[in-house]
């Protein structure tokens, strides 16, 4: 019988007007306020504001989650989330009092590493040590700050919010939120510097593809801010009928075939350029950074496991020319395309969250769709069905035995830019937020050496 791993999450809750943070008796002493969620995904804080709220009835949003530990002994993650407290009148029940940094020291934690996490918040909270690259959301002020232009721009269309706005997810690279209005629900996102252009992304891919696209109510440019209205319609990783998953890749191959003619003015918008040449360096500055290779709580990839990457090099960069010999354009990528980003409604399909975004080969897309095994439909020989149903599309520029031959070169080299992606992101994260999403640069390398190795 398998373990399910338990997901122990504590909250830091400060008061509103003192430097303080809350505290509830247990049996064993003092502990942060506690609860095991449903979903075990650190960036869905709607669970953490709800929580707190049927728990103690106190009105949270989510800033971020500052500590994450797993005990490999016990198969339990321990997690620690900073909250912004909304609600000045609330009362701590009987069981709860607040305290302050002076008592840190002779406070009976049941969870002892907590008091290092509690020095940590208060150092910063109390000397202004926060970072500058800390991104907004996960600032004291800043829901209150994106409320207003929520609301302005709602009252601007004529629409109505009917109840309060929900925080659904925030982390390093985003943070989303829905607004139940007169309209529909309504979602909010906010990226960080490194992903600033999705709002144009989104924009600009919308204007042309209007039915394919999200619809954008309101942008605010200078905070990376978009609004939008519901898609409506069901995930495509929830559809088992396969043939929606076929209209769907061949439609976004018809898109990506529409948007070469586009390309430089894609560029000149401001879309990565990751073109097979550019590519070609990117590789070489990934696979030279031996920190990003070996990050993660987990070895993931071995030393020798690097020096075996860095001999492939010059491979690398083969295959790079080998693909670019095809006859196929290079032209819009999304970068993250898989099964939960696309909607089928009304037998059509809208593409969303953009922010990674580029211009490079086009057959990376399918390869990183494919490869999420457990949302294809299990149907027999699904995956090259698939495959040749978004090549189809491709047959105008090489005959499909061409097109199966470049997709081949393609997974190696997809994964490889989907490794540079996630080394580019988090290159620019604040240090304190890089375990987010650091280890999903050797994860990447790890499939890669075991495509080589036949594994």
């Amino acid at each position: 019988m398998i373990n399910k791993r338990i997901f122990d999450c504590y909250t830091i809750i400060p008061h509103t007007t003192e430097s303080k943070v809350l505290v509830l008796r247990v049996k064993d002493g003092w502990s942060l306020p506690h609860f095991v969620p449903a979903k075990n995904h650190f960036a869905h804080v709607d669970l953490v504001n709800r929580a707190m709220q049927e728990q103690l009835g106190i009105d949270v949003t989510t800033l971020c989650c500052v500590y994450n530990d797993l005990d490999t002994d016990l198969d339990r993650v321990n997690r620690v989330f900073v909250l912004e407290n909304h609600d000045p009148d609330w009362k701590p029940p009987v069981e709860a009092r607040w305290i302050g940094n002076y008592e840190l020291d002779n406070l009976a934690l049941t969870v002892p590493v907590h008091r290092d996490v509690l020095k940590a918040w208060f150092n910063e909270v109390e000397d202004y040590q926060i970072s500058t690259q800390r991104v907004p959301w996960a600032r004291i002020g800043w829901f209150e700050k994106a409320t207003i232009w929520i609301d302005e721009q709602l009252n601007s269309l004529g629409i109505s919010v009917i109840s309060p706005i929900e925080q659904l997810r925030s982390w390093s690279v985003s943070c989303v939120m829905r607004v139940s209005t007169t309209a529909g629900n309504i979602y909010f996102k906010a990226t960080p510097d490194v992903l600033a252009k999705e709002f144009l992304f989104t924009q600009t891919l919308a204007e042309y593809y209007p039915a394919n696209f999200p619809k954008i109510l309101a942008v605010e440019p200078e905070q990376h801010w978009i609004l939008m209205q519901d898609f409506g319609g069901r995930i495509l990783s929830e559809v088992t009928d396969v043939v929606q998953w076929e209209k769907a890749l061949r439609l976004y191959a018809e898109i990506q075939i529409e948007s070469v003619e586009r390309v430089d003015n894609l560029i000149s918008l401001g879309w990565p350029d990751r073109r097979l040449k550019i590519l070609s360096y990117f590789i070489e500055l990934l696979l030279s950074d031996t920190e990003a290779l070996l990050a993660g709580d987990f070895i993931i990839i071995e030393e020798s496991d690097i020096d075996e990457l860095r001999a492939l090099i010059p491979q690398f960069k083969a295959m790079c020319q080998a693909l670019a010999s095809y006859n196929l354009p290079q032209t819009l990528v999304h970068g993250d395309l898989w099964a939960k980003n696309v909607v089928v409604t009304d037998n059509n399909y809208i593409y969303f969250d953009w922010p990674t975004s580029a211009i490079s080969h086009p057959f990376f897309d399918i390869v990183n769709f494919l490869y999420i095994e457990k949302y294809v439909p299990d149907l027999p020989d699904v995956r090259t069905h698939l495959r040749n149903a978004y090549l189809e599309a491709w047959t105008i520029y090489e005959p499909m035995e061409r097109l199966i031959e470049a997709f081949e070169l393609s997974i190696t080299l997809g994964m490889l830019y989907q490794a540079i992606t996630y080394y580019w992101i988090v290159s620019h994260l604040e240090e304190l937020a890089k375990w987010e999403i650091e280890v999903a640069v050797p994860l990447c390398l790890e499939k890669l050496l075991q495509r080589f190795s036949g594994k």
